[in-house]
């Protein structure tokens, strides 16, 4: 027997037993894209995105689709539309979380973690913070990342703006472009 289409379903999910498998799946990856606001308050452990379709710039794109703000909107599983993409060196992203926040620590999502080859993930990079967009102070400073996801708790501090500043953009050295798919703040 042919289960009835949902109408709520992703496109890829055409029966209920589908859908429900595609929704426990990405549950369990923490993904957000069910309606779930991660900036809505923290519950059952999980840390508030303070990032979270706060208002972000950054270097030149590649390519029209993939602009700053596809850092900070809660997606990261697609390939070409929900990563922020710049050939610029060093490649930036400026969030502004909107009020003076206290931050414990960052997670980006480089090119691995968006299904894109873990040789693309960014190598080097810092994040510096400030409380007024024109003084900053760097708290994390990665030299050697090959993570597709990684992780940065760092000592709480009060800030309104995050910037993450890439200075090599993937593991090997000709690849120009830097890729990112989400910046967590919280």
């Amino acid at each position: 027997m042919r289960l009835p289409r949902w109408n709520h379903a992703p496109r890829a999910c055409a029966s209920r037993r589908a859908w429900l498998t595609c929704c426990t799946c990405l549950l369990a990856i923490g993904a957000t894209t069910f309606g779930v606001d991660r900036a809505a308050g923290a519950h059952d452990g999980q840390q508030v995105d303070y990032a979270l379709h706060q208002p972000t710039t950054g270097s030149v794109i590649c390519k029209p689709g993939e602009e700053a703000e596809k850092a900070v909107n809660g997606l990261w599983a697609s390939k070409t539309q929900d990563k922020f993409c710049s050939k610029q060196r060093p490649a930036w992203l400026q969030i502004d979380l909107s009020s003076e926040r206290e931050v414990h620590g960052f997670r980006i999502r480089h090119a691995g973690a968006g299904g894109e080859p873990v040789t693309m993930n960014t190598r080097a990079f810092h994040i510096s913070t400030s409380d007024d967009g024109n003084t900053w102070t760097t708290v994390v400073s990665v030299q050697n990342n090959h993570d597709s996801v990684s992780t940065h708790p760092i000592k709480p501090i009060r800030a309104q703006y995050v910037r993450l500043v890439v200075t090599q953009p993937t593991q090997a050295e000709d690849d120009p472009a830097t890729r990112i798919y989400e910046v967590e703040v919280w």
